[in-house]
């Protein structure tokens, strides 16, 4: 059979012209793995008015970790400040012990990446380990995770107790300004849509319930 000869049958049968012209007329629709498009540039919107802001949104969405989350510890912990060392040896933007960063192959704390990425995969080790409650990780994140998995809440101290509480209220004030620049706009919502038949309301949200 021809070339011609083929394409003949597919016009006839295989592929109808609405669907060929649909194929080659309709832009590719891009849709998130974990969150929508809008809530990841939200995020990063949000990230680029912050000190190492491209740090950590790449830190978050490499280790799987809400980077707005990781922005509210890096605030609480050391007010952005890399070379920071607290009175309990505790290194860099992150406070991270020099045990942690061994744990997680890191020898200078004091550089921003990799502090950025060992105290993401800390943390995402500790949602991991206590169910994806952020309270209960980040308690462990500041006093050890056998002291929480030992009380199972936030152990009853001052200091812990006071550090869950500052870094969440940070993270509920970040979570807020992403609602608001995350809305798009009507016009963006029927671009980004695309034909209807392709993927139905109901199925394109799978997912979006897993953003960070």
């Amino acid at each position: 059979m021809s070339r011609l000869d083929r394409w003949s049958s597919l016009r006839e049968g295989a592929i109808s012209p609405a669907d060929l012209s649909a194929a080659l007329g309709t832009r590719p629709r891009r849709l998130g793995l974990f969150r929508s498009d809008t809530a990841v540039d939200g995020r990063r919107e949000l990230l680029r008015g912050m000190p190492f802001g491209a740090i950590l949104a790449a830190a978050g969405e490499r280790n799987r970790v809400d980077s707005l989350l990781l922005a509210a510890v890096v605030e609480t912990e050391s007010r952005f400040a890399p070379q920071a060392v607290s009175h309990c040896g505790a290194v860099g933007l992150m406070q991270l012990l020099p045990s942690t960063g061994q744990d997680y192959g890191v020898k200078d704390l004091r550089d921003p990446y990799a502090n950025v990425d060992a105290g993401s995969r800390f943390l995402r080790a500790l949602l991991n380990r206590f169910q994806g409650r952020p309270d209960l990780a980040l308690a462990a994140y500041n006093t050890g995770p056998e002291v929480v998995a030992r009380y199972g809440c936030v152990p009853p101290y001052r200091e812990t107790r006071d550090f869950v509480s500052r870094v969440l209220r940070r993270y509920g004030q970040h979570q807020h300004a992403l609602a608001r620049v995350s809305v798009p706009r009507p016009g963006e919502l029927r671009a980004a849509a695309g034909p209807s038949r392709d993927v139905p309301s109901s199925r394109r949200s799978e997912g979006e319930g897993l953003a960070r």
